[in-house]
């Protein structure tokens, strides 16, 4: 198995500002040294950057690559989180700029673990890998009963769920809660994934999931492409 090499963003240089660099971003960011991401960022927030520049150009490239690395299993949770850390201290800076320059999430997500489930660190991972991919993630916790992922939908007009199980005992409830969206009338108005040590794409198809997030990243991939595809709209 081959390491992931980080992806350095074409024309990046017409992008920025004259003698900039991005380097230590990137290796802050892959690295999780969250002080002087954040301390980049704001450097490049006071030269005129374009705040999303600094997101495609200067953090992405970083967390893209570990994101790769997690996936394939050369680097694990701990790591993951660290990359995250450092990831969310530049977005804290920029994201109040992508707003004021009216720049929409790419969905409303909302993520829970399924009814009788206390476990949260896989769907904890998703969440952040979500905002940090440009998401509004509403995490419900666990414990989450049908009802509440159903309130939660309505109430944000959500683009997508996301139901996690890591016992075998509640991972029905994943398809238990697809079929009360069915009978509520609202589940052709969101894509729904599905996650979890017990899960896989046989059991997504079988209980009626739009797709199956193998890890972190396969789930964020997928939402990428998921988010693009029309549903019906919320009243």
């Amino acid at each position: 198995m081959s390491d992931p090499e980080l992806k350095i963003p074409e024309g990046w240089e017409e992008r920025a500002v004259k003698d900039w660099e991005w380097a230590t971003l990137w290796e802050a960011v892959e690295e999780g040294d969250h002080g002087y991401a954040h301390e980049r960022v704001k450097e490049a927030i006071d030269v005129g950057i374009d705040p999303r520049v600094i997101l495609d150009d200067g953090l992405f490239p970083g967390f893209n690559v570990q994101g790769e690395r997690f996936s394939e299993q050369i680097i694990f949770i701990p790591e993951m989180l660290i990359t995250a850390r450092a990831m969310k201290a530049g977005l804290a800076l920029i994201r109040p700029l992508l707003a004021a320059n009216d720049e929409k999430p790419l969905g409303t997500f909302i993520m829970g673990t399924v009814l009788g489930d206390m476990h949260d660190i896989g769907q904890s991972i998703v969440t952040i890998m979500l905002e940090n991919a440009g998401f509004e993630v509403i995490n419900l916790g666990t414990d989450v009963h049908p009802d509440r992922f159903i309130e939660a939908a309505a109430e944000h007009n959500a683009d997508m769920i996301g139901f996690s199980a890591l016992l075998s005992t509640t991972v029905y409830y994943q398809k238990v809660t697809i079929d009360e969206f069915v009978k509520a009338g609202h589940r052709d108005k969101v894509h729904i994934l599905i996650g979890g040590a017990p899960t896989t794409q046989e059991w997504a198809d079988e209980c009626g999931a739009d797709g199956w997030g193998g890890d972190a990243m396969l789930a964020v991939n997928l939402a990428r492409k998921l988010i693009t595809e029309k549903r019906a709209a919320w009243a």
